[in-house]
C-alpha cells in the first residue's frame, strides 16, 4: 500500500517494525503465497488511500470482474430468458450455467437442492416464510437470538399462520431443545426455557378466492404427509453483529429429533456473513439445512441486487406458492382461480424475469475469484491471520493506568476460525472508565478515509447481549424519540450499537496497522486529560471581528457589513437558519455532510429591499421575498426533520425557487422555511435541548443546538499552529459557522466565560459547541479533508465530546431596548462568576 496516499499517515518506523513481526508469524497463512500486494494494487484501484474495514457489510469488487463483464456484454446478445429467440436461448444456457456453478461452490448436488435467485438474502428468506408449510394453531417458530433482523422478520408469518410458538431463544436454549433424548423430550418443550414467547396474532382472512384455494390445496397435501407438522428454526452461521460462528452440526441434531416425532423441524441456515470468507459444504444432504440463503455482494463485492436460497428438492411436495408472476406457470385461466404452476422449484419460484445480466455476471465474480485466491479456504487462512492478529493487538491496548481501552463483544477464540468469524466488534472506553461514543469515534475514521460500521447493525439480540440494553430499555428509548437511524449512540449510560471492524479477502496488514495507529493515537491515553483551565484571567482590546448568519441551514454564511446593526430574537439573529433545503422525497433536512455543495449557496438579506438573494457557482441569482408566510398560497406544510426533531415546515410551491437549488446540487429537493415573524400558530416549535443550562422549552429556530455561537480567532489560531505541526493545511475561521467571531482574548479562554456583553446586548454561555466532521468542508470549494476535525479531537476532547466553541442565548431582561447587534461594538465586556 502507497503510505503516502493516506489520509491517516502512521509512524513509518514502528509501522515497519510490526509489519516484519506480522509477516514472520504469519508467512504460511497470509497474503497468498505473497502475491496479496499485486492482487491489491492490480485489482484494487478504489482502495487507494482508503482503509477499508467493514466487508462484513459488504467486500468490495475486482477490476476485472467489471471489465470481463463488460467485455462479455459487448460480444453477446442476450434477451429475455422467457423468450424463445436465440438471445433469449443464449440467456437460458447461461443462466443454467451459473446455477450449476453456484450448486459447485457449495458441493451440493443439483438432485438434493436448486438455486432459487432473489434479490438478497434478505429476499430469499421472506422467500422461505411465504412458501413455507405453516399449519395454523400446531406450527412453532424458532430462531437464535443472534439473527439479523431479516430472520426475526418472519415472524410476521408465523403470527399470520396463527403459529402455536414463536420464540427467539439462546445458544444453552438450543442444548435443552435438541441434544436431549429424543425418546423422552418433545421438540415442543412448551414454555420451559428462558426468553418469552412473543403474542400470537391472529390470521387476517384473505378477500382473494384463489388464496382459499391455495389454503385448502396445502392442508390436503399436508394430511397426505402422514399428517406431519412442519416447525421452522432458523439461525446463522455467522452472527454479523460479533462474528461469532455457531454450530454446523445443530443441523443434524435437529434432525435426529425429525425421525422421532410427529412433526419435522425444517432448519433455515443464514449463510450470507458466513460465505463470504468460509466454503459452507452442503454434500451430506441429510445433514444440511433444509433452505440456506446467500448474498452474492457479500462475497464478491459486484453483483449487487443479487442473493439466492438454496432449497432441497425433497421439499417440493409441501412448499407453498401464494403470489404468482409471470414466467411460474404451465397453464392459467383469467376467469377463475385455476391456475398450474410449474414443475422446477426455481422455475415455479422466480416470479417476472430475473435479474439475468447479474446473474451472467456472477460467472464472471467466480472466475476472477477463483483466479486471485484460488479457494475458500485460502480466503478463511487469510482473513483469520489478520483478525487474530487485530484482536490481540486491541486486547492489549491499555490507558496509563491500566485500564482496558476495548470492552470486546465476544466470548470465542479469534484463532479459531471454526468459532469466530473475521470481525472485531467493540466499544471504546476512556481511562476513567466512561464509554467512548461509536458515533464520535465513526466520524473521525470517516475524516481519515477509515471504513467502519458502528449502530446496532439490524441484530437487535445481539445488541441486547453486548450492551445490556434489554427489550425495556429498547422499548422505553423509542417512546422518548430514539430511533436506529439518529444521532444517539448512548442510552442510559450504555452505548447504544456497537464498533464494527471486519476484514476480507483483499484486506492487507497495512490497514490493520494503519487502524491501530489511528485508533492508538486518538483513544489510548497515555496521561491523565487535559482539562479546561479554571483560571480566570482579564484579555484587554477585544474586538468583535465578524457578525454572520446563515439564513439556510448548512448553506453559506452571510456576514452583515460593519455599519449595519441587526435586530436580535429569542431563537437568534433576525432570519439566522429561518430557511433549509428537504428532501422533496422524505422531508429530511439536507446537511453538507451528505451535500458539501451546499457550502457553495450563498444566500444574503437585503433588509431594505425585503428580499432574500441566493448565488451560487454558475446560476443566475434567485431572489425570493422576505415577508411571503404561510397563510400565502406560495407555500405547502410538509413534516420534516433537523437533528431528530419532527417539525411542520412551510415549503415553497414554486417550480422557479425548487427547481434551482435542485438542479445545482443534483438532487430532488425543495426550500422551506420555519417562520419566526409572522403568525406560526400551526408550525411545530423546536426546543434548545435539555442537556443546556436553560429554562424549559426556549424556542429554537433551525439551528442544532442553540440560538448564537460564539468562536474566537486564538483558538482558532492555536488550532490552525497544530494542524501546521502535523503536516496539513490550515482552516479558517468560517468553517466553525460561529455567529460572532472575537478577536483579542487568549486561546480558549471563553470556555471560562459565563456572560458575555456586546455593547448593551447581553448574552449567557449556556455550554460548548460539540462538533462532528462538518467543519472538514472547504466553504469556499466543497472540498472535505480531514482537518480540523483530526486536531480538535486530539487536543479538544473533553468526557468523549469534541468541543470547539460556545453555545449562547441572549438575556433581554439585561440588555437594553432596541436589542441590536453591531459588528463594531465599543466595547466588549465579560462579566464572570463563581
Amino acid at each position: 500500500m502507497a503510505l503516502d496516499s493516506l489520509e491517516c499517515k502512521p509512524d513509518l518506523k514502528n509501522f515497519n517494525t510490526e509489519k516484519t513481526a506480522f509477516l514472520k508469524e504469519f508467512n504460511v497463512q497470509y497474503g497468498y503465497g505473497g502475491k496479496i500486494e499485486q492482487i491489491r494494487e492490480e485489482e484494487y484501484p478504489q482502495l487507494k488511500g482508503a482503509v477499508f474495514l467493514d466487508h462484513a457489510a459488504t467486500t468490495t469488487y475486482a477490476k476485472s470482474v467489471l471489465i470481463s463483464f463488460t467485455t462479455d456484454l459487448i460480444n453477446n446478445l442476450y434477451g429475455n430468458p422467457h423468450a424463445n429467440s436465440p438471445s433469449s436461448q443464449l440467456c437460458n444456457q447461461r443462466l443454467d450455467k451459473v446455477r450449476d456453478r453456484v450448486l459447485r461452490h457449495f458441493n451440493a448436488n443439483p438432485g438434493d437442492y436448486q438455486v432459487i435467485f432473489t434479490q438478497n438474502a434478505t429476499a430469499a428468506i421472506k422467500l422461505v416464510g411465504e412458501m413455507f408449510p405453516w399449519t395454523s394453531d400446531q406450527s412453532s417458530y424458532k430462531y437464535l437470538r443472534e439473527s439479523h433482523n431479516s430472520l426475526i422478520g418472519l415472524r410476521r408469518f408465523a403470527e399470520e399462520a396463527d403459529a402455536k410458538l414463536i420464540k427467539a431463544i439462546t445458544e444453552d436454549d438450543f442444548i435443552c431443545l435438541f441434544e436431549n433424548d429424543p425418546k423422552t423430550e418433545s421438540i415442543q418443550c412448551d414454555n420451559h426455557y428462558s426468553t418469552n414467547a412473543l403474542p400470537r396474532v391472529g390470521l387476517i382472512d384473505s378477500p382473494h378466492g384463489t388464496q382459499q384455494e391455495f389454503q385448502n390445496t396445502y392442508q390436503q397435501e399436508t394430511s397426505i404427509q402422514n399428517n406431519i407438522i412442519y416447525n421452522l428454526f432458523a439461525y446463522p452461521a455467522q452472527c454479523n453483529f460479533s462474528g461469532l460462528r455457531f454450530p454446523l452440526n445443530w443441523i443434524q441434531k435437529i434432525k435426529r429429533f425429525n425421525k422421532n416425532n410427529n412433526s419435522k423441524t425444517l432448519v433455515l441456515l443464514d449463510a450470507a456473513a458466513y460465505v463470504s470468507s468460509s466454503l459452507l459444504s452442503l454434500s451430506e444432504v441429510d445433514t444440511s439445512p433444509d433452505f440456506v440463503t446467500i448474498s452474492f455482494y457479500k462475497m464478491f463485492g459486484f453483483p449487487t441486487g443479487l442473493g439466492a436460497l438454496i432449497v432441497k428438492n425433497e421439499l417440493e411436495p409441501i412448499l407453498r406458492k401464494r403470489y404468482f408472476g409471470g414466467g411460474t406457470l404451465d397453464s392459467i385461466v383469467y376467469d377463475r382461480p385455476w391456475q398450474k404452476f410449474r414443475k422446477s422449484l426455481h422455475e415455479r419460484y422466480e416470479d417476472g424475469t430475473v435479474n439475468f445480466l447479474d446473474i451472467i455476471s456472477l460467472d464472471h465474480a467466480f472466475d476472477t475469484s477463483e483466479r486471485l485466491y484460488n479457494n475458500f479456504d485460502l480466503i478463511k487462512n487469510h482473513v483469520t491471520s489478520l483478525i487474530i492478529y487485530l484482536s490481540r493487538s486491541m486486547k492489549s491496548l491499555r490507558h496509563y493506568n491500566g485500564q482496558p481501552v476495548c470492552y470486546i463483544y465476544s466470548n470465542r477464540d479469534f484463532s479459531n476460525n471454526t468459532l469466530q468469524g473475521p470481525v472485531f466488534s467493540f466499544n471504546a472506553k476512556r481511562a476513567d472508565g466512561s464509554w467512548v461514543g461509536y458515533l464520535e469515534l465513526e466520524r473521525l475514521a470517516s475524516v481519515n478515509n477509515i471504513h467502519i460500521r458502528t449502530g446496532r447493525l439490524c441484530n437487535p439480540g445481539s445488541s441486547a447481549r453486548w450492551t445490556k440494553l434489554d427489550s425495556e430499555d429498547i422499548i422505553d428509548s423509542f417512546y422518548n424519540g430514539k430511533t436506529c437511524h439518529d444521532d444517539q449512540d448512548m442510552w442510559n449510560g450504555k452505548p447504544a450499537g456497537t464498533i464494527r471492524i471486519s476484514v476480507g479477502a483483499m484486506t492487507t496488514i497495512d490497514d490493520i496497522l494503519i487502524w491501530m495507529d489511528f485508533f492508538k493515537k486518538y483513544y489510548v491515553e497515555v496521561a491523565p486529560s487535559s482539562v479546561m483551565n479554571n483560571s480566570i484571567s482579564f484579555s484587554q482590546n477585544l474586538v468583535l471581528e465578524k457578525v454572520t448568519l446563515f439564513p439556510i441551514k448548512s448553506c453559506h454564511g452571510f456576514s452583515i457589513s460593519p455599519s449595519t446593526s441587526w435586530p436580535i430574537t429569542s431563537k437568534g439573529l433576525m432570519y439566522d437558519r429561518e430557511w433549509m433545503l428537504v428532501d422533496a422525497g422524505n422531508g429530511r433536512a439536507l446537511s453538507q455532510k451528505r451535500f458539501p455543495r451546499m457550502t457553495l449557496i450563498c444566500p444574503e438579506i437585503i433588509r431594505d429591499k425585503g428580499l432574500l438573494a441566493v448565488s451560487a457557482p454558475d446560476k443566475e441569482p434567485l431572489y425570493i421575498g422576505l415577508n411571503i408566510y404561510p397563510n400565502t398560497v406560495e407555500f405547502s406544510t410538509c413534516s420534516s426533520q433537523v437533528c431528530g426533531d419532527k417539525i411542520q415546515t412551510c415549503v415553497y410551491t414554486s417550480s422557479e425557487i425548487n427547481e434551482w437549488f435542485s438542479s445545482f446540487l443534483n438532487v430532488s429537493c425543495r426550500l422551506a422555511r420555519h417562520a419566526s415573524m409572522k403568525d406560526n400558530s400551526l408550525l411545530q416549535h423546536r426546543f434548545i435541548k435539555s442537556y443546556f443550562n436553560v429554562p424549559d422549552n426556549m424556542h429554537l429556530s433551525l439551528s442544532n443546538e442553540s440560538p448564537f455561537l460564539i468562536i474566537s480567532h486564538s483558538s482558532v489560531n492555536y488550532i490552525n499552529k497544530k494542524i501546521i505541526e502535523g503536516g496539513n493545511q490550515e482552516v479558517e475561521p468560517d468553517c466553525f459557522r460561529g455567529n460572532f467571531l472575537i478577536k483579542g482574548t487568549k486561546e480558549f479562554e471563553e470556555d471560562q466565560w459565563k456572560f458575555v456583553k456586546f455593547d448593551e446586548q447581553v448574552f449567557k454561555i449556556i455550554g460548548p459547541c460539540r462538533r462532528c466532521n462538518m467543519t472538514c468542508i472547504n466553504h469556499k470549494t466543497a472540498e472535505v479533508a480531514k482537518e480540523p476535525y483530526s486536531t480538535l479531537a486530539l487536543c479538544r476532547q473533553f468526557n468523549g465530546k469534541i468541543h470547539f466553541g460556545q453555545h449562547m442565548i441572549h438575556v433581554p431582561e439585561l440588555s437594553e431596548k432596541p436589542y441590536l447587534i453591531k459588528k463594531k461594538c465599543p466595547n466588549l465586556i465579560r462579566i464572570f462568576f463563581s
